[in-house]
Formats: C-alpha cells, sequence, structure tokens
C-alpha cells in the first residue's frame, strides 16, 4: 500500500478488482497445496471445513472472507476524513496500519498460509493469551501449524475477526474503532419503513391490548417467526452488501411458514409461559445481528416482559466487531439513541422509550461475555467458563439468535440431518435452549427422514441461501407438551 492508498475512490476499486483476480488466479495453485483437499461435500460427522471443496466453508475462505476484507479498506478510504476527525490525526497512520495488516492478512487466507498468533499488550487486558493457547493446542492435536483451508471452519473463521479486533486494540488512537460500524448503521437506516410497520404492531399489543392468553398466544407466534425471519438480514451473508427493505413483515409471516423446516414454536410457549418457583424468571437471549434482527428480538422481548411481569431479560452482546453485522453493546446503544430521534416516526420512538425505561428498572439488561467471541464452541463452555454456563443454568429459557451460534451449538459437526437437536447439542445442558436461524451454512438438524435429500433436489443451495428456517428446542426442564 502506498501513503496516498486512500486518497482516491479509483485507488480501492482496483483493491476489489485485485482481491477477485488473486482469488481466481491463484485458486489452482492453492488447491495444489492444501494437504488433502477433497472434491466432495463435508462427510457426516466431521467438523467444517474449507479442506472439502464442495463446502460453504471452502466458498468461503476462497471469496466470501477476502471481500469482507477488502470492503473494509473500501469503507476505511471512503470514511478517512470523518475517522480522522473523530480519532484525531494519529488516525491517519493508524488507518495505514490497518490496511497494511488487512492486505496480508486477506493474502494468507487466500494463499493457505498457517495462522499466526495474535500480537500481546500487556497494557491490555484481554482473551489474546487464550487464543494463543488454543493455536498451541491445536497445532499438537492436528500435527501442524493449522492452514485456514485445512483446519476447522468455524476456528479460522473466528480467528479472522478476533485477530482483526487485537490489531485494532494496538493502533495509537483507534483502539475502539469497529469497521462494520457504518454498515450496520447504514442497514438499520434502510429498513426503518418495515420496522414502523412492526413497531405499530407491538405498540398496538403491548400497549393497548389487555392480557388474553388466547391472543397473546398468537401474537408469540407471530413475534417469534418476525425474530425468525429477521435473521435474514446478515451482513456476513451478503459480504456487507446493504439493501433497502420496505416490505411489510407481518404480510410476508404466513407465506413463509412452509420454510420452516422444524418449528417448536408452541413448546417453546409453553415454556414462556409457564412459572416457576423462582421469584424471577429469567429469559437470556444471545444475541446475533444489529438492525432490523436486533429491533425484532427488542420487539419479542417487550412483550416477553408485558405478559409475564415476573420475567427478566438479559441480552448478551459481542465484546468485539464481530462477523460484520453481530450486535455490540456500542450498537445497542446507537439504537436507542437512533430510535430517540425519530419524531417523525412517533410508533418507533415510543417503543424506544420503552426500550429505554426497561433497561432503566433493570428488568432488561446487556451483559458481555468474552466466551461468546472465544475460541471454543458451547459444548466447551462447562469446562471453559463454569461461570458462565452457571449463570445461563439459572434461566428458565435461553435463546440463541443466528447462524454462527448455531453452529457453535452444534459444535460446528456436519451431524446426519434427521439428529436430534438435544443429541447434537451434546453436553451443552445448562436449561431449556431455544434457537431460531434461517439457514446460512451448510450444517444442520432435526429435520425428518428424507426432507433434505427432496430439499436437494429441489434446491442444491438451500443451506446457504437464508430462505429457510429452524425454530428448534431441547427442553431441559419438565414442560408440558401440550398448553
Amino acid at each position: 500500500m502506498t501513503e496516498n492508498s486512500c486518497s482516491s475512490f479509483s485507488t480501492v476499486l482496483m483493491i476489489l478488482l485485485s482481491t477477485q483476480a488473486l482469488s481466481t488466479d491463484t485458486m489452482t495453485e492453492v488447491n495444489s497445496r492444501i494437504l488433502g483437499l477433497q472434491d466432495i461435500s463435508t462427510p457426516f460427522g466431521v467438523p467444517l471445513s474449507g479442506i472439502y471443496k464442495r463446502s460453504y466453508a471452502y466458498l468461503t475462505l476462497k471469496d466470501r472472507l477476502p471481500v469482507i476484507l477488502t470492503k473494509i479498506i473500501d469503507t476505511m478510504c471512503q470514511k478517512k476524513n470523518e475517522i480522522v476527525y473523530v480519532y484525531g490525526q494519529d488516525a491517519t497512520n493508524d488507518i495505514k496500519d490497518i490496511i497494511k495488516f488487512i492486505s496480508k492478512l486477506k493474502n494468507e487466507i487466500v494463499t493457505n498460509k498457517t495462522l499466526k498468533p495474535i500480537r500481546l499488550n500487556e497494557a491490555i487486558s484481554n482473551d489474546a493469551e487464550e487464543w494463543n493457547t488454543y493455536l498451541e493446542n491445536k497445532t499438537h492435536i492436528e500435527g501442524e501449524i493449522p492452514t485456514w483451508f485445512s483446519t476447522t471452519w468455524l476456528y479460522c473463521e473466528t480467528y479472522m475477526y478476533r485477530v482483526l479486533a487485537q490489531e485494532i486494540s494496538l493502533t495509537s488512537s483507534m483502539q475502539n474503532y469497529d469497521p462494520f460500524e457504518y454498515i450496520k448503521q447504514a442497514a438499520f437506516i434502510n429498513s426503518i419503513d418495515s420496522m414502523n410497520i412492526l413497531a405499530s404492531y407491538v405498540n398496538d399489543i403491548v400497549c393497548n391490548k389487555g392480557y388474553n392468553e388466547k391472543s397473546s398466544k398468537n401474537d408469540f407466534l407471530k413475534l417469534l417467526k418476525l425474530s425468525l425471519w429477521g435473521n435474514r438480514y446478515d451482513l456476513s451473508a451478503s459480504v456487507g452488501s446493504v439493501q433497502k427493505h420496505t416490505d411489510n413483515p407481518l404480510n410476508i409471516l404466513d407465506s413463509l411458514d412452509e420454510n420452516i423446516l422444524v418449528n417448536d414454536s408452541e413448546l417453546a410457549w409453553n415454556i414462556v409461559q409457564k412459572k416457576t418457583d423462582k421469584s424471577v424468571d429469567n429469559i437470556h437471549i444471545v444475541l446475533d445481528n444489529a438492525g432490523y434482527e436486533l429491533f425484532s428480538d427488542l420487539c419479542l422481548a417487550a412483550f416477553l416482559v408485558t405478559i409475564a411481569p415476573a420475567t427478566k431479560i438479559t441480552f448478551y452482546v459481542k465484546i468485539y466487531p464481530w462477523y460484520v453485522s453481530d450486535t455490540t453493546i456500542q450498537d445497542f446503544r446507537w439504537t436507542l439513541d437512533y430510535l430517540d430521534s425519530l419524531d417523525q416516526y412517533p410508533n418507533m420512538k415510543l417503543l424506544g422509550k420503552m426500550f429505554r425505561d426497561l433497561l432503566d428498572r433493570e428488568i432488561w439488561c446487556i451483559k458481555e461475555e468474552s466466551y461468546w467471541t472465544g475460541p471454543y464452541d458451547f459444548r466447551q463452555m462447562k469446562e471453559k467458563d463454569r461461570k458462565l454456563y452457571t449463570q445461563l443454568s439459572d434461566a428458565k429459557l435461553v435463546i440463541f439468535k443466528g447462524d454462527l451460534n448455531y453452529r457453535k451449538l452444534l459444535s460446528d459437526i456436519n451431524f446426519e440431518y434427521n439428529t436430534s437437536f438435544a443429541t447434537a447439542l451434546g453436553d451443552f445442558r445448562p436449561t431449556n435452549i431455544l434457537s431460531f436461524r434461517t439457514i446460512k451454512a451448510d450444517v444442520c438438524v432435526g429435520l425428518s427422514q428424507g426432507m433434505a435429500e427432496t430439499l436437494f433436489e429441489k434446491d442444491e443451495n438451500w443451506m446457504i441461501s437464508g430462505e429457510y428456517g429452524l425454530i428448534q428446542i431441547a427442553v431441559s426442564l419438565e414442560v408440558p407438551e401440550e398448553s
């Protein structure tokens, strides 16, 4: 990179073009150096990995991650003056250093280099040493230093976001910089029309209706599906491409029902409305994407504490910018601030006021936990973070949103499709687990016999399109099967 690498958009365009050329021109050479590369889909019973050429992991490493990194450079170039205004003149050199690092990282991915230890700084206390220990253990297990395509996909993909966050934290002026902030905020703004329709519906049922079990159940089932389909708005899956959404989310719900391949909504309702013997019924929500999905999650949470006043909600956010659009505490706060400013959208502003009031009264709370951005899957939580596991065990329900959480719940193993969700969770059973996601990675359980084969005949890309959804529960507590 030259010193004036951020001086013009034409330079950025050249970077984008060079990324495509690199991924096309070098892949034959790279493939020849991927030890054990197999021209097959991921076999059953093993973790997803770029070593399988017909897998989404391979496609992600070859195409998606390099483009995501290039778009960070694109954003930093276009927003250079704004960044310097916010972070000071020292940010000029920091921008150059980050771009240099990203360019090197991108090259290491597409040429299948080894993963490197994360740089440390004694003045910064975080989990970088834990990541480096994990790399050492991986090296021991795999018999060699892991390379991007040959190691497990869950590990190397999360490593990319973690090492990027570390390099930003080591800059002199931009330690709190979120490289995805602009596109997350743009995605929220581009979805306001759809969110406003949802806000009108939620205000009506939360503020104007009295509690009625039958109508409340119907509203719950509807809000659950709205939150599910909100997961389609995933900037990682679209490699940072922001689109405008103006459709009425309520009008399309019924037409999408046939795309919910497993639907445990009724069982979810039984758990939500059943009173436990505790003074407070805790529900924890491990969030996924900011923007429209976060808004739909907040609407569901507002409804839950309305129909069950003894309920308290804990939202878990990511500590670092993660998978492009995952929610950080800054995203959460920005969302509330932006809702406060929407004078032209009174329904959204009213909901924003309600959300803030719930936080102020500590009926809602927001928590950061390093485990969500750590190298471990959730099956390892009981051993690696007993405190968090116990914290989840205190809840009557833990909701995991989105594709990455689903992959971590299943240890990213390609189970047989008719494996039960509870079986796939293994030893991770702190309480009732509810997971819902639109399917955007080739791992999926709980399907009826033959369903996956039928779907493949209909659409070979059904597992990565985001057009199909899952609402799955593993029951730990005693819950009636019928309400």
